[in-house]
C-alpha cells in the first residue's frame, strides 16, 4: 500500500483528473466527439453518393459552388485556418476577462464560471468545430465529391463567427457582480438540495456517541457522506450507532475524529471512513456553505475598506436574504430512533455571514449597506427557522452596538425603526430596547 508523501501525491493526482472530468472536460469532450462522429458521417455520404446522374437535385445544386477536389482543398484549409486563428485570439481574450473579473471581485468565480453548462458546452462547440473542418479536410484527399463537407464546414463556420458575439457577451455578461452572484446562489440552493439525502436520513446529535473513533486517514474537507452505504451498514448491524463530526465542507486534519461509533468493529470503522470522502479543495456542486463562503468574501472585500464597494456589498447582502427565504424551512431530520447524527451547521453559518458583514459596514462606516443589513434582519426574522431565531438575540445585540457607530442618517433610523418593531413581534424585548436606544441617538444599554 502506498504510504505517506507518495499517497497524498497519488489523491492529489486523483483529485485532479476527477475534478478537471467533472468540472469542465467531460462536456467538452462529448461535444467534441459528436463532431467527430459527424464528419466521418459526411465523409460516408459523400463517398456513397453514386455516379453524378443519379445525385438528388440538392446535391447537383451544391455541386455547382463547390467545384473539384483542389477547390474544395483550398475553401477546407482557408475555414479551417480562420477557425483555429479566431478560435484561440477569442479564447485567449475570455480568460483575460475571467481573471480580470477574479481580480475585481473573488478568485472563486473560476469555479463557477468552470461549473456553468453554457461554459463548457461552448468550448466544446468551438473546438469540434474546428476539429471537424481539420477532419474533412483530410478526408477530402481520398473523397472524389466533397460536396456535403465543403457546404457542412462553411455553414458550421458561419454559425462559429456569429457564435462568437453570444460567447462574448455571455462572458462578459458572467462577470457583472449581480449575475456573477445570482449563479452563486443559485449554485448554493442546488447544493443544499443534494444535502437533503443526508439529513434526512439523520437526526442532530443530543450527546456524544461514546466508543470506537474513525480517525480521517488524510487531511482535506468533507466533501460529501455516501449515505446509501452508511444506511447499508446499520441494517447490517442492528446495535450500530454512528455519530458524524464535521459537517460538510470542514476540515479535518490526519486523525481528527470523522465520527465516533457504538458496537463497531474493524471492518465496520473501515467502511464508515471510506463512505466519507475528504477532498483538498471543496466542491461548489455539493458543498453550500461554499458558495456562502463566497458571498461572504465577496461581501467583505466590497464593504470593508479594503475596496469600500457599496455597490457590490448591496448585492451580497441581497443575495444573503434571497438563501435566507430559501431556506426558510428547517429540513427534514429522521425520528429519535435513528442511529445515525449529523450537525446541521449551515442556518447558523448564513446568520455568521450576516453578522460579519455587520462588523464590516462599521468598519468602513458604510451606513446605508448596515441600513440594508438591518432591513434584511427584519424581513428574514420571521421566516427564520428555530435554529437560526434562536442565535438572533446575540445578532441583534452586535447590531445595536454597531448602528451606534453610524452617522444618524435618515435612512439607518427607518432601519433601526423596522428592526425594533421586528424583535417586538418576536419576542426580543431587550434587543428592542437596545435598538431603540440607538434609534433615540444614544448608546445602546
Amino acid at each position: 500500500m502506498v504510504q505517506g508523501p507518495a499517497r497524498q501525491t497519488v489523491r492529489t493526482t486523483i483529485e485532479r483528473l476527477h475534478r478537471s472530468l467533472f468540472e469542465f472536460i467531460a462536456v467538452p469532450a462529448l461535444i467534441v466527439f459528436a463532431f467527430v462522429i459527424l464528419a466521418e458521417a459526411i465523409d460516408w455520404l459523400d463517398n456513397h453518393a453514386g455516379p453524378a446522374r443519379s445525385w438528388s437535385p440538392l446535391r447537383r445544386w451544391l455541386a455547382q459552388y463547390v467545384g473539384d477536389t483542389q477547390s474544395a482543398i483550398g475553401v477546407l484549409t482557408a475555414i479551417a485556418g480562420s477557425l483555429f486563428t479566431v478560435t484561440s485570439i477569442t479564447f485567449s481574450i475570455l480568460i483575460l476577462a475571467v481573471q480580470q473579473g477574479a481580480t475585481v471581485l473573488n478568485s472563486q468565480i473560476v469555479d463557477h464560471y468552470l461549473r456553468r453548462s453554457s461554459n463548457r458546452a461552448w468550448f466544446g462547440f468551438f473546438v469540434g468545430i474546428s476539429l471537424f473542418a481539420l477532419i474533412t479536410l483530410v478526408q477530402t484527399t481520398h473523397t472524389r465529391a466533397p460536396i456535403f463537407g465543403v457546404m457542412m464546414s462553411t455553414i458550421l463556420g458561419a454559425v462559429a463567427l456569429f457564435a462568437l458575439i453570444l460567447l462574448i457577451y455571455g462572458t462578459i455578461d458572467q462577470m457583472r457582480p449581480a449575475t456573477l452572484i445570482e449563479a452563486m446562489v443559485d449554485t448554493a440552493v442546488t447544493a443544499r438540495q443534494r444535502q437533503l439525502p443526508l439529513l434526512t436520513a439523520s437526526k442532530a446529535p443530543n450527546g456524544q456517541v461514546t466508543g470506537t473513533v474513525v480517525p480521517a486517514p488524510l487531511s482535506g474537507h468533507l466533501a460529501r457522506v455516501n449515505i446509501s452505504a452508511l444506511e447499508a451498514l446499520l441494517a447490517r448491524h442492528p446495535d450500530l450507532r454512528i455519530a458524524i463530526h464535521p459537517a460538510i465542507g470542514d476540515f479535518v486534519t490526519i486523525g481528527d475524529p470523522l465520527a465516533s461509533l457504538a458496537h463497531a468493529d474493524d471492518d465496520i470503522v473501515q467502511a464508515v471512513s471510506a463512505a466519507m470522502v475528504l477532498t483538498r479543495k471543496r466542491d461548489i456542486a455539493d458543498d453550500a456553505g461554499y458558495s456562502l463562503h463566497h458571498l461572504h468574501t465577496i461581501g467583505w472585500t466590497a464593504i470593508s475598506t479594503a475596496r469600500s464597494d457599496p455597490a457590490v456589498g448591496s448585492i451580497a447582502v441581497q443575495a444573503l436574504r434571497d438563501l435566507a427565504v430559501a431556506w426558510r424551512q428547517d429540513p427534514p431530520r429522521a425520528g429519535p430512533d435513528t442511529r445515525l447524527t449529523y450537525e446541521d451547521r449551515l442556518p447558523l453559518q448564513l446568520v455568521d455571514t450576516i453578522e460579519s458583514l455587520m462588523v464590516a459596514s462599521s468598519e468602513s462606516r458604510q451606513h446605508q449597506t448596515m441600513a440594508l443589513i438591518l432591513d434584511t434582519l427584519a424581513a428574514i426574522l420571521p421566516v427564520m427557522p428555530d435554529v437560526q431565531r434562536r442565535a438572533m438575540p446575540g445578532v441583534m445585540r452586535t447590531a445595536a452596538q454597531l448602528a451606534a457607530s453610524h452617522t444618524p442618517t435618515r435612512v439607518m433610523g427607518q432601519a433601526l425603526a423596522q428592526c425594533e418593531q421586528a424583535c417586538r413581534r418576536h419576542g426580543l424585548h431587550d434587543e428592542a430596547a437596545m435598538l431603540s436606544s440607538v434609534v433615540c441617538g444614544q448608546s445602546p444599554v
